[in-house]
């Protein structure tokens, strides 16, 4: 699976994507509206404008969409969920 870094500190894993809609398992909680800046697998940088927060188990799914996420992001996260795997 795809990992997320956030700036700061946490990490998360992509859940899902659909167009520049995501959702992802995180260590930590991010505010609506807030935005949660991150790599994903230490490669692509970007922004994520967080819709919502919902603690699951031990950890949090946060939902939201990419914000100026370039063509290279897109694919990135798409290719994610697509396969299972970490996108190169």
């Amino acid at each position: 699976m795809a990992q997320v870094r956030w700036v700061g500190e946490g990490e998360a894993t992509v859940m899902t994507v659909d167009a520049i809609h995501v959702t992802v398992r995180s260590t930590r909680p991010f505010p609506p509206g807030a935005p949660a800046q991150g790599t994903l697998d230490g490669a692509h940088a970007f922004t994520l404008k967080v819709a919502g927060s919902r603690k699951e188990s031990d950890a949090f799914v946060v939902r939201g969409r990419l914000v100026s996420a370039t063509v290279a992001v897109r694919e990135a996260f798409a290719r994610a969920v697509a396969t299972g795997v970490t996108p190169s």
